[in-house]
Protein backbone atom coordinates (compact mmCIF):
# COMPACT_ATOMS: atom_id res chain seq x y z
CA UNK A 1 0.00 0.00 0.00
CA UNK A 2 2.43 2.43 1.13
CA UNK A 3 4.75 1.55 -2.24
CA UNK A 4 1.85 2.21 -4.16
CA UNK A 5 1.03 6.05 -2.59
CA UNK A 6 4.48 6.71 -3.01
CA UNK A 7 4.66 5.21 -7.06
CA UNK A 8 1.34 8.07 -7.09
CA UNK A 9 3.52 10.87 -5.24
CA UNK A 10 6.34 10.36 -7.36
CA UNK A 11 4.24 10.58 -10.74
CA UNK A 12 2.78 13.05 -9.91
CA UNK A 13 5.95 15.31 -8.97
CA UNK A 14 6.99 14.09 -11.96
CA UNK A 15 4.36 15.22 -14.26
CA UNK A 16 4.28 18.67 -12.06
CA UNK A 17 8.21 19.44 -12.96
CA UNK A 18 7.34 18.51 -16.44
CA UNK A 19 4.09 21.00 -16.30
CA UNK A 20 6.38 23.90 -15.25
CA UNK A 21 8.83 23.02 -17.49
CA UNK A 22 6.62 22.96 -20.42
CA UNK A 23 5.51 26.64 -18.93
CA UNK A 24 9.34 27.98 -18.66
CA UNK A 25 9.94 26.75 -22.50
CA UNK A 26 6.63 28.00 -23.86
CA UNK A 27 7.59 31.51 -21.88
CA UNK A 28 10.78 31.37 -23.14
CA UNK A 29 9.90 31.51 -26.66
CA UNK A 30 7.36 33.79 -26.62
CA UNK A 31 9.29 36.71 -24.98
CA UNK A 32 12.11 35.73 -27.51
CA UNK A 33 10.21 36.31 -30.92
CA UNK A 34 8.29 38.78 -29.29
CA UNK A 35 11.63 40.72 -28.88
CA UNK A 36 12.42 40.20 -32.92
CA UNK A 37 9.35 40.53 -33.99
CA UNK A 38 7.49 44.24 -34.50
CA UNK A 39 4.98 43.90 -32.18
CA UNK A 40 1.98 46.10 -32.61
CA UNK A 41 -1.31 45.97 -31.52
CA UNK A 42 -2.28 45.59 -35.39
CA UNK A 43 -0.38 42.32 -35.70
CA UNK A 44 -1.72 41.13 -32.24
CA UNK A 45 -5.64 42.06 -33.36
CA UNK A 46 -4.59 40.07 -36.79
CA UNK A 47 -3.31 36.57 -34.57
CA UNK A 48 -6.65 36.38 -32.70
CA UNK A 49 -8.80 37.36 -35.19
CA UNK A 50 -7.42 34.85 -37.57
CA UNK A 51 -7.41 32.41 -34.75
CA UNK A 52 -10.85 32.76 -33.86
CA UNK A 53 -12.21 33.11 -37.54
CA UNK A 54 -10.48 29.79 -38.39
CA UNK A 55 -11.13 27.58 -35.30
CA UNK A 56 -15.30 28.78 -36.01
CA UNK A 57 -15.18 28.00 -39.78
CA UNK A 58 -12.96 24.56 -39.33
CA UNK A 59 -15.82 23.20 -37.09
CA UNK A 60 -18.70 24.94 -39.51
CA UNK A 61 -17.16 23.22 -42.57
CA UNK A 62 -16.53 20.07 -40.57
CA UNK A 63 -19.58 19.59 -39.70
CA UNK A 64 -21.25 20.38 -43.05
CA UNK A 65 -18.95 18.42 -44.62
CA UNK A 66 -19.93 15.47 -42.24
CA UNK A 67 -23.89 15.70 -43.08
CA UNK A 68 -23.66 15.83 -46.79
CA UNK A 69 -21.02 12.26 -46.60
CA UNK A 70 -23.67 11.27 -44.78
CA UNK A 71 -26.80 11.58 -46.73
CA UNK A 72 -24.58 10.33 -49.69
CA UNK A 73 -21.99 7.77 -48.58
CA UNK A 74 -23.59 6.63 -45.39
CA UNK A 75 -22.60 7.95 -41.33
CA UNK A 76 -19.51 5.84 -40.93
CA UNK A 77 -18.06 7.41 -43.78
CA UNK A 78 -19.24 11.08 -43.31
CA UNK A 79 -17.80 11.12 -39.55
CA UNK A 80 -14.35 9.60 -40.83
CA UNK A 81 -14.39 12.71 -43.24
CA UNK A 82 -15.54 15.38 -40.79
CA UNK A 83 -13.15 14.23 -38.19
CA UNK A 84 -10.18 14.53 -40.53
CA UNK A 85 -11.08 17.93 -41.84
CA UNK A 86 -10.63 18.96 -38.69
CA UNK A 87 -7.46 17.03 -37.75
CA UNK A 88 -6.26 18.84 -40.64
CA UNK A 89 -7.79 22.15 -40.26
CA UNK A 90 -6.39 22.48 -37.12
CA UNK A 91 -2.53 21.65 -37.58
CA UNK A 92 -3.31 24.43 -41.19
CA UNK A 93 -4.35 26.87 -39.11
CA UNK A 94 -1.03 26.65 -36.62
CA UNK A 95 1.11 27.22 -39.67
CA UNK A 96 -1.32 30.23 -40.95
CA UNK A 97 -1.38 31.70 -37.69
CA UNK A 98 2.65 31.38 -37.08
CA UNK A 99 3.19 33.06 -40.03
CA UNK A 100 0.79 35.90 -39.54
CA UNK A 101 2.99 36.16 -36.41
CA UNK A 102 6.09 36.40 -38.48
CA UNK A 103 7.59 33.43 -36.98
CA UNK A 104 10.79 32.13 -38.95
CA UNK A 105 11.08 28.46 -40.48
CA UNK A 106 14.55 28.63 -38.72
CA UNK A 107 13.93 30.10 -35.31
CA UNK A 108 10.92 27.45 -34.93
CA UNK A 109 12.83 24.80 -36.12
CA UNK A 110 15.93 25.73 -33.69
CA UNK A 111 13.83 24.90 -30.61
CA UNK A 112 11.46 22.22 -31.93
CA UNK A 113 13.50 19.34 -30.89
CA UNK A 114 14.05 20.71 -27.17
CA UNK A 115 10.34 21.45 -26.62
CA UNK A 116 9.06 18.80 -28.39
CA UNK A 117 10.45 16.63 -25.85
CA UNK A 118 9.34 18.49 -22.84
CA UNK A 119 6.08 19.52 -24.00
CA UNK A 120 5.48 15.56 -25.36
CA UNK A 121 6.05 14.50 -21.55
CA UNK A 122 3.45 17.57 -20.39
CA UNK A 123 1.14 16.82 -22.62
CA UNK A 124 1.59 12.91 -23.28
CA UNK A 125 -2.19 12.31 -22.14
CA UNK A 126 -3.59 14.40 -24.78
CA UNK A 127 -1.27 13.75 -27.56
CA UNK A 128 -1.94 9.83 -26.84
CA UNK A 129 -5.90 10.60 -27.42
CA UNK A 130 -5.14 12.47 -30.82
CA UNK A 131 -2.89 9.35 -31.99
CA UNK A 132 -5.32 6.99 -30.87
CA UNK A 133 -8.29 8.71 -32.83
CA UNK A 134 -6.22 8.78 -36.01
CA UNK A 135 -5.76 4.74 -35.26
CA UNK A 136 -8.95 4.14 -34.97
CA UNK A 137 -10.27 6.61 -37.69
CA UNK A 138 -7.82 4.35 -39.93
CA UNK A 139 -7.83 1.15 -38.52
CA UNK A 140 -11.77 1.10 -37.98
CA UNK A 141 -11.79 -1.34 -35.48
CA UNK A 142 -15.85 0.42 -35.23
CA UNK A 143 -17.47 3.09 -36.73
CA UNK A 144 -20.10 5.32 -36.23
CA UNK A 145 -23.44 4.01 -36.35
CA UNK A 146 -22.79 -0.03 -34.89
CA UNK A 147 -23.38 -0.79 -31.39
CA UNK A 148 -20.37 -1.72 -30.04
CA UNK A 149 -19.44 -2.95 -26.17
CA UNK A 150 -16.07 -1.25 -24.92
CA UNK A 151 -14.71 -3.56 -21.79
CA UNK A 152 -11.09 -2.37 -20.06
CA UNK A 153 -9.03 -3.51 -17.33
CA UNK A 154 -8.63 0.39 -16.56
CA UNK A 155 -12.22 0.88 -15.09
CA UNK A 156 -14.35 -0.71 -12.53
CA UNK A 157 -17.41 -2.08 -12.76
CA UNK A 158 -20.23 -3.63 -10.29
CA UNK A 159 -21.98 -6.60 -11.63
CA UNK A 160 -25.40 -6.33 -11.67
CA UNK A 161 -27.60 -8.53 -9.35
CA UNK A 162 -31.06 -9.77 -11.37
CA UNK A 163 -33.72 -12.90 -10.20
CA UNK A 164 -33.05 -16.04 -11.98
CA UNK A 165 -35.73 -15.13 -14.18
CA UNK A 166 -34.11 -12.82 -16.17
CA UNK A 167 -31.05 -14.89 -16.49
CA UNK A 168 -28.82 -13.14 -19.25
CA UNK A 169 -25.35 -13.76 -20.89
CA UNK A 170 -24.99 -10.12 -21.18
CA UNK A 171 -24.54 -10.09 -17.32
CA UNK A 172 -21.12 -11.85 -18.41
CA UNK A 173 -19.72 -8.73 -20.30
CA UNK A 174 -18.58 -5.79 -18.19
CA UNK A 175 -18.28 -2.78 -20.14
CA UNK A 176 -19.76 0.14 -21.45
CA UNK A 177 -21.97 -0.81 -24.42
CA UNK A 178 -24.03 1.91 -27.04
CA UNK A 179 -24.31 2.79 -30.58
CA UNK A 180 -21.15 5.38 -31.32
CA UNK A 181 -22.22 8.99 -31.71
CA UNK A 182 -18.88 10.47 -33.17
CA UNK A 183 -14.98 9.83 -32.60
CA UNK A 184 -13.92 13.14 -31.72
CA UNK A 185 -9.97 14.60 -31.61
CA UNK A 186 -9.97 12.89 -28.01
CA UNK A 187 -12.65 10.75 -27.22
CA UNK A 188 -15.06 8.13 -28.73
CA UNK A 189 -18.61 9.17 -28.18
CA UNK A 190 -21.13 6.75 -26.77
CA UNK A 191 -25.12 6.54 -26.69
CA UNK A 192 -25.44 3.98 -24.65
CA UNK A 193 -28.48 1.47 -24.19
CA UNK A 194 -29.58 3.76 -21.40
CA UNK A 195 -29.72 6.71 -23.50
CA UNK A 196 -26.39 8.31 -21.35
CA UNK A 197 -23.64 9.68 -23.48
CA UNK A 198 -20.37 8.02 -22.17
CA UNK A 199 -17.23 10.30 -23.82
CA UNK A 200 -14.46 7.29 -23.74
CA UNK A 201 -10.68 8.84 -24.17
CA UNK A 202 -9.15 7.41 -27.07
CA UNK A 203 -5.56 6.13 -25.42
CA UNK A 204 -8.00 3.81 -23.41
CA UNK A 205 -10.55 2.73 -26.20
CA UNK A 206 -7.65 1.51 -28.47
CA UNK A 207 -6.04 -0.80 -25.65
CA UNK A 208 -9.70 -1.94 -24.52
CA UNK A 209 -11.82 -5.01 -26.00
CA UNK A 210 -14.38 -3.57 -28.51
CA UNK A 211 -17.53 -6.17 -28.94
CA UNK A 212 -19.39 -5.55 -32.04
CA UNK A 213 -22.87 -6.45 -31.50
CA UNK A 214 -23.73 -5.76 -35.72
CA UNK A 215 -25.46 -9.28 -36.22
CA UNK A 216 -28.49 -10.30 -37.45
CA UNK A 217 -29.01 -12.72 -34.77
CA UNK A 218 -28.32 -13.85 -32.13
CA UNK A 219 -28.62 -16.44 -28.88
CA UNK A 220 -31.26 -15.99 -26.73
CA UNK A 221 -31.31 -18.17 -23.06
CA UNK A 222 -34.42 -18.04 -21.31
CA UNK A 223 -34.90 -18.87 -17.82
CA UNK A 224 -38.65 -20.02 -16.71
CA UNK A 225 -39.86 -21.45 -13.33
CA UNK A 226 -43.38 -23.53 -13.45
CA UNK A 227 -44.98 -24.29 -10.22
CA UNK A 228 -45.98 -27.61 -9.76
CA UNK A 229 -47.91 -29.89 -10.17
CA UNK A 230 -46.60 -30.29 -13.72
CA UNK A 231 -45.18 -33.65 -15.74
CA UNK A 232 -41.54 -32.62 -16.80
CA UNK A 233 -41.64 -34.25 -19.84
CA UNK A 234 -44.77 -33.27 -21.53
CA UNK A 235 -43.65 -29.59 -20.45
CA UNK A 236 -40.32 -30.08 -21.98
CA UNK A 237 -41.97 -31.22 -25.31
CA UNK A 238 -44.72 -28.63 -24.86
CA UNK A 239 -41.96 -25.52 -24.11
CA UNK A 240 -40.11 -26.69 -27.52
CA UNK A 241 -43.31 -27.24 -29.84
CA UNK A 242 -43.97 -23.20 -28.63
CA UNK A 243 -40.48 -21.78 -28.90
CA UNK A 244 -40.03 -23.16 -32.65
CA UNK A 245 -43.35 -21.62 -33.47
CA UNK A 246 -42.03 -18.32 -32.35
CA UNK A 247 -41.94 -15.85 -35.02
CA UNK A 248 -38.38 -14.44 -33.48
CA UNK A 249 -36.83 -17.65 -33.74
CA UNK A 250 -35.12 -18.20 -36.78
CA UNK A 251 -33.41 -21.14 -36.82
CA UNK A 252 -35.57 -24.05 -35.48
CA UNK A 253 -33.35 -26.41 -35.37
CA UNK A 254 -31.18 -24.17 -32.66
CA UNK A 255 -33.91 -24.33 -30.22
CA UNK A 256 -32.91 -26.15 -26.83
CA UNK A 257 -35.17 -27.30 -23.78
CA UNK A 258 -33.56 -28.71 -20.13
CA UNK A 259 -34.53 -29.29 -17.17
CA UNK A 260 -31.90 -27.26 -14.65
CA UNK A 261 -33.61 -28.30 -11.37
CA UNK A 262 -36.54 -30.20 -9.54
CA UNK A 263 -37.85 -28.79 -6.09
CA UNK A 264 -40.55 -29.87 -4.27
CA UNK A 265 -42.27 -26.92 -5.26
CA UNK A 266 -40.96 -26.26 -8.73
CA UNK A 267 -39.54 -26.85 -11.94
CA UNK A 268 -37.10 -24.94 -13.32
CA UNK A 269 -36.25 -24.76 -17.04
CA UNK A 270 -33.48 -23.43 -19.65
CA UNK A 271 -34.25 -22.46 -23.39
CA UNK A 272 -32.18 -21.47 -26.01
CA UNK A 273 -32.40 -20.55 -29.67
CA UNK A 274 -31.04 -18.61 -32.26
CA UNK A 275 -33.31 -15.65 -32.70
CA UNK A 276 -33.09 -12.16 -35.18
CA UNK A 277 -32.10 -8.82 -34.01
CA UNK A 278 -28.87 -7.84 -31.78
CA UNK A 279 -31.13 -7.30 -28.50
CA UNK A 280 -31.89 -10.15 -26.80
CA UNK A 281 -34.39 -8.45 -24.61
CA UNK A 282 -37.41 -8.72 -27.34
CA UNK A 283 -37.26 -12.28 -28.57
CA UNK A 284 -36.84 -13.29 -24.82
CA UNK A 285 -40.21 -11.34 -23.54
CA UNK A 286 -42.06 -12.77 -26.59
CA UNK A 287 -41.15 -16.61 -25.99
CA UNK A 288 -41.81 -16.42 -22.16
CA UNK A 289 -45.11 -14.86 -22.56
CA UNK A 290 -46.06 -17.77 -25.53
CA UNK A 291 -44.22 -20.63 -22.95
CA UNK A 292 -46.75 -19.46 -19.98
CA UNK A 293 -49.49 -19.09 -22.24
CA UNK A 294 -49.22 -23.33 -23.19
CA UNK A 295 -48.30 -24.08 -19.70
CA UNK A 296 -51.38 -22.12 -18.16
CA UNK A 297 -53.38 -24.25 -20.46
CA UNK A 298 -51.44 -27.77 -19.83
CA UNK A 299 -51.50 -27.33 -16.05
CA UNK A 300 -55.31 -26.60 -16.33
CA UNK A 301 -55.84 -29.85 -18.16
CA UNK A 302 -53.77 -31.75 -15.55
CA UNK A 303 -56.14 -30.06 -12.85
CA UNK A 304 -59.53 -31.25 -15.18
CA UNK A 305 -58.31 -34.67 -15.37
CA UNK A 306 -57.17 -35.08 -11.93
CA UNK A 307 -60.94 -34.25 -10.99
Amino acid sequence: MQEKESGSVSTKALEALSLVLAGAIVLYYLVFFAAQLPFSLTLALKVVVAGVLGYVAIGIVSRELRKVISKTSGVEKGAIVGTSFRYLGYILLAFVILGLAGVSTVSLLAGATFSGLVLGLAGQQTLSNIFAGLLILTARPFLVGERITVSTWQWGFALPSYPPKFFSDNMLVPGYTGVVDDIRLNYTIIRSDDGVQVKLPNSIVIQASVIDHRTSERLVRVRYDVAKPANPSSLVGLIRSVVVKNSWVTRPESVSVSVENITPTDIVVVIEAVCRGAYEAPPRSAILLDIDKSVMGLKEEEQGGRS
